[in-house]
């Protein structure tokens, strides 16, 4: 991984939802007072198994995901095997669709995914408590977002928030790898 790539990456170690406006209508399984629900976000999310690259350059970041749990947790790994490695696992807890982000800063921020801003191809998560993390002064992933274009193509889009304030977002526009 280039040096200027890793400079982004690591100090924010923090990665916060995803991209663009949501879909028009109602989600699947869903009212429109609903938005989209946890366990058909969660399906959606299972597509994304697999590895996951963003180019820059002869350069490529790599985030994959893996099922584990007979299918009950979704592992997502940013730089697997960098000295920057970080875990997200998304799980249901009942209906709603949870995250907790393993950061390589040492915390561990808690998610949830907004029903009432998610659609079947846009996926927002917000702030859900955390540990190891005062959310007013501490570093911390704060929101994210998962824009899904296609079967091979996603954008997510991660803030970070310090002092209880926006502190950048880092946007990665994401190919499927196909090994």
């Amino acid at each position: 991984m280039s040096h200027r790539l890793l400079l982004i990456l690591a100090p924010a170690a923090l990665w916060i939802a995803l991209a663009p406006a949501r879909a028009e209508g109602p989600a699947a399984g869903a009212t429109p007072a609903e938005g989209l629900d946890g366990p058909a976000a969660f399906e959606r999310m299972k597509t994304l198994v697999g590895t996951w690259e963003q180019r820059e350059g002869e350069e490529a970041f790599v985030i994959t995901y893996q099922l584990i749990a007979s299918g009950s947790a979704l592992v997502e790994t940013y730089g697997p095997g960098t000295p920057h490695e970080m875990i997200s696992v998304y799980h249901l807890d009942g209906d709603d669709l949870r995250a907790t982000h393993y950061c390589a800063i040492g915390n561990q921020p808690r998610l949830l995914l907004d029903r009432e801003a998610s659609s079947p191809d846009t996926l927002v998560f917000s702030f859900d408590g955390g540990s190891n993390l005062d959310p007013a002064t501490d570093m911390h992933m704060h929101e994210g977002r998962f824009l899904l274009h296609d079967a091979d193509h996603i954008t997510s889009s991660w803030t970070a928030y310090r002092d209880g304030q926006p502190a950048g977002t880092h946007d990665f526009t994401l190919t499927r790898r196909k090994d």
